[in-house]
């Protein structure tokens, strides 16, 4: 009688674990993990177990949740004294994900529902990285002297940023490259903003780009395909749509305008904004739409031809 006085109060409980197969995934990998659940001091009844995916963004001093996948339980059990009983689990990681970054967060919560109890808990980070294609993309960046900035891959409410600054060959005419990706069946397609160093000062061009799959696969041929791109860019400036920041009198670093037409015909409707002030909002509008909104569609944000 004792010990199930003190299983209700958390005390010789049942416990669950969710033990997964590793700890960091790419966008569209398969997890395989097992969920063990371990009996206490007494029988107790297990109403439900959740899994949710949770992302954490922080922002001007504060963390923002938004639980982003679930794999629920739902048939209940009985769980014997000291029994251990485990529970194969996979879950597919969406390709429309924001990726990990020094502002974006990644765990999972096992909640275990005791029946008349205190319930049971527990929370294992991962974290979530580009798929093959675009990390050779950033690989090939590297290789023709860009790296990603501390501050790279935020959120704007929308959509995420790379920020890319030069340290070798165009260091002296870009001062720093920034683009949103679509991943797509057959390749991915970038939309870059360009900051080159002018007279008059910084100035914006911007250019959308096509990688197709057979070039993604050879992040030294990418290199060579990137900078060809941009050295056509810095040469031929007039090209492309862009406005001097001396002009403007401010720089954005937080989207692209509504109507930034480039070359390839980046779309007059691409998904653009300030960072919002309160991400929570933003999240609401991401993640709580239907299942269309919630596709992250390259529709949505590029259109035009291939380039």
């Amino acid at each position: 009688m004792f010990k199930s006085f003190l299983a209700k109060l958390g005390h010789g409980g049942a416990k669950v674990d969710f033990v997964l197969d590793k700890s960091d995934y790419a966008l569209g990998d398969s997890l395989r993990g097992e969920l063990i659940v371990q009996g206490g001091t007494v029988e107790q009844q297990i109403n439900r177990i959740d899994i949710e995916l949770v992302m954490s963004i922080y922002h001007k001093d504060h963390y923002y949740t938004q639980t982003v996948g679930k794999i629920p339980f739902h048939t209940p059990f009985k769980i014997q004294p000291e029994e251990r009983k485990s529970i194969p689990v996979s879950y597919v990681f969406p390709m429309n994900l924001l990726l990990s970054s020094s502002s974006i967060s990644y765990y999972f919560v096992s909640h275990l529902d005791i029946a008349g109890a205190v319930d049971s808990s527990d929370k294992d980070f991962v974290q979530v990285l580009p798929p093959l294609r675009l990390q050779n993309a950033l690989i090939a960046f590297e290789q023709i002297g860009f790296y990603e900035k501390h501050d790279s891959r935020s959120f704007n409410g929308y959509l995420q940023e790379f920020e890319l600054k030069p340290t070798g060959m165009f260091k002296d005419q870009i001062e720093e490259v920034e683009f949103v990706v679509s991943l797509e069946e057959t390749g991915i397609r970038l939309l870059l903003e360009v900051d080159l160093y002018s007279f008059f000062g910084e100035k914006e061009i911007r250019r959308e780009i096509w990688l197709d799959n057979p070039l993604c696969d050879d992040p030294t041929q990418l290199a060579t395909h990137l900078q060809e791109i941009l050295t056509e860019m810095i040469q031929n400036p007039q090209s492309y749509v862009f406005h001097s920041a001396a002009t403007q009198g401010i720089h954005k670093h937080t989207g692209f305008g509504i109507a930034a037409g480039a070359v390839g015909g980046v779309a007059a409707g691409l998904i653009a904004a300030e960072v919002i002030d309160e991400i929570g909002d933003a999240l609401e509008d991401v993640f709580e739409g239907d299942e269309e909104e919630q596709n992250f569609a390259a529709d949505d944000f590029f259109d035009g031809d291939e380039d």
